[in-house]
């Protein structure tokens, strides 16, 4: 997904339908630096931009789940003052880790003290299922792997350093563990500690399939990585089952929930798999280098890995700060890595959306290698199964819109009193009227403030939206459906084709309107319905039923009824909970008592939530 906007504005309308739902979220906003100086009022550069970091954050956070994690990147020049927005905003006890990451080997020339070669990225949790979570590197498994063993508890060890793994020393720490090979599941049988031998009773014998596995050999070998009963049976899932390198079964406790050990918090670009800065990435690319200051795929790869994508292969990435796209190529390329389905919301404001952004993630759908802007092959069908089957992209109103399509209308009424002499001077009423009312009075029922009045035509509310580097705006179509769907948080199963239909009407002896025969589908019909199904955040099975009104409200109704009959829906087993239509209707009328649909207006709900918006 794809989003044209302010990102303080689609992180607003994101709450919904994304609250407490992320995995990830990784932002490389602009670093306020000299080299890449960001335009403020006042000259109060560093507090505007604490200010714009900030109030991001405080949104972003809501929208991360109990194991998600926030990476954020920068450098020297605002890196205390962004480690303090983050602690306050998440926590000094949900913070995870720094990592100095090597960028620039040769060094940014600064005006003065030391040349800058690195840059830092922060981790931080949201919950404490992220703070358990985060992935172990294939590398120190393999190397554990060797070393099975040689496991001791960690908590055996005596002052003098050395350990004790004797079972005359430590009996209670030895016990057999039953295994089935063929599905590695472990049991630990039922025991009795016997005091005089000092030793355990096995009061079990081992199922059908199982093996008895025990710490120590007859040969003094450890097989077992000990642990005492107790808190064995406790923790049950934290052991596991592999052959050692003499087939024996080992039996051993995982190093945490997942094996191997944490990212480091020192990378060097030189030891990466493949080298390269993010504008030699545009170059092969574009053929050209389109953007300043692109970021890096394999550093964002890397930052997506450790927040852990690794071990998530179907989960979401957000990026706010989408500039060029690096993000989304990098969730590209890991999902082709490993097959995985995960998937990335970015959001960018710039005229670079168009093109840099937008053509960037499609040349990267196609095919991942290029050069000089030219594809260097055609795609493998792995790369093609692996790679996105649509990115769709939304557009929001900017404030710039908004403003252009204010229309303010006063009335002939208010203009003389306005004029007279005592509503002048300060606090009368020709101030307080400019200061506290126009701007509402005035401009009711411009586009921009929603007006409600064009919904009897769903597919023809327009709007100026100006020119991406020009200042002349055209009229272009709202897509109502879509803005209700992220309005209201729904979870789209399907959206109808639209169907139009034709009717005759007739009224029958007690001057009831009905139809003359029967509904008859036609492309070309005066009334038309599409339906959008899905669920919102509370789980309700919701439909939404757009309609294209005739202006005469009893027949209008009728339609509906007979359509809505004819689709099943006023069924007493319908299989939606809650009901949305644009335009007056009647069908409370069709429930039965049994019935626990509820409908409500599309227009009170669109007009209340486009302005609770405003308000986050």
């Amino acid at each position: 997904l794809l989003i044209q906007s302010d990102n303080f504005h689609a992180l607003a309308l994101m709450q919904t339908r994304y609250g407490e739902r992320l995995k990830c979220i990784y932002i490389d906003p602009p670093y306020n630096t000299a080299a890449g100086p960001i335009d403020y009022k006042n000259g109060y550069r560093s507090s505007s931009w604490m200010s714009l970091i900030a109030n991001r954050l405080s949104i972003a956070r809501k929208l991360l789940s109990d194991d998600g994690v926030l990476c954020i990147t920068i450098d020297d020049n605002q890196v205390h003052e962004l480690a303090s927005l983050v602690e306050q905003e998440f926590g000094r006890d949900k913070y995870l880790g720094t990592v100095a990451i090597r960028n620039n080997p040769s060094g940014r020339s600064t005006m003065r003290g030391l040349s800058v070669c690195h840059e830092y990225a922060f981790f931080f949790a949201i919950g404490s299922a992220s703070l358990e979570r985060l992935p172990r590197t294939e590398k120190q498994l393999t190397r554990f792997s060797k070393e099975a063993d040689r496991y001791v508890d960690w908590r055996n060890f005596r002052k003098d350093g050395g350990s004790v793994t004797h079972r005359a020393e430590r009996p209670k720490q030895y016990y057999p563990i039953y295994v089935r090979l063929d599905d590695r599941s472990l049991r630990i049988p039922a025991l009795s500690w016997n005091r005089v031998e000092r030793a355990w009773d096995v009061l079990e014998e081992p199922r059908e399939a199982e093996s008895v596995v025990w710490p120590i050999d007859e040969n003094g070998q450890h097989r077992v990585w000990s642990f005492n009963h107790v808190s064995a049976k406790e923790n049950i899932a934290e052991l596991a089952v592999r052959l050692g390198k003499d087939g024996a079964t080992q039996v051993y406790r995982r190093h945490r929930p997942s094996e191997g050990v944490l990212p480091r918090s020192w990378w060097d670009k030189t030891a990466y798999a493949a080298r390269e800065y993010g504008s030699a990435t545009l170059k092969r690319l574009f053929g050209v280098s389109p953007f300043s200051f692109a970021k890096s795929p394999y550093a964002v790869r890397d930052c997506l890995r450790a927040a852990g994508l690794a071990i998530c292969s179907d989960r979401e990435v957000l990026d706010f700060f989408a500039g060029s796209g690096t993000t989304g190529q990098a969730v590209i390329d890991i999902n082709r890595e490993d097959g995985g389905r995960r998937k990335f919301t970015l959001v960018e404001m710039g005229d670079y959306f168009d093109t840099v952004l937008l053509p960037r993630i499609k040349k990267i759908t196609f095919t991942p290698e290029w050069k000089d802007g030219k594809p260097k092959r055609l795609p493998t069908p792995e790369e093609i199964a692996r790679s996105p089957r649509i990115v769709k992209v939304v557009r929001l109103e900017s404030y710039e819109d908004t403003l252009n399509n204010l229309q303010t209308r006063r009335g002939d009424r208010q203009q003389p009193l306005l004029d007279a002499a005592e509503a002048q001077g300060a606090d009368g009423l020709r101030e307080q009227y400019i200061l506290r009312y126009m701007l509402d009075v005035e401009t009711r029922g411009s586009q921009s403030l929603l007006n409600v009045q064009p919904f009897t035509d769903p597919m023809a509310y327009k709007l100026k939206v100006k020119r991406p580097g020009s200042g002349e705006s055209r009229e272009v179509n709202v897509d109502l459906l879509e803005t209700f769907n992220w309005l209201i948080g729904l979870t789209v199963r399907h959206i109808a084709a639209p169907r139009a239909f034709s009717a005759e009407f007739e009224r029958d002896n007690e001057r009831r309107l009905r139809l003359k025969g029967r509904l008859k589908q036609e492309s070309a019909g005066p009334y038309w319905f599409r339906t959008v199904t899905g669920a919102i955040p509370d789980g309700r099975r919701t439909l939404v039923v757009w309609r294209k009104l005739s202006g005469e409200p009893e027949q209008d109704n009728l339609m509906l009824d007979q359509w809505f009959t004819r689709q099943g829906y006023a069924a007493k087993d319908s299989e939606f909970d809650l009901i949305y239509v644009n335009g007056g209707n009647n069908l409370e009328n069709l429930k039965t008592p049994d019935d626990l649909w509820k409908v409500r207006l599309i227009e009170e709900d669109f007009h209340r939530l486009m302005f609770e918006m405003e308000r986050v």
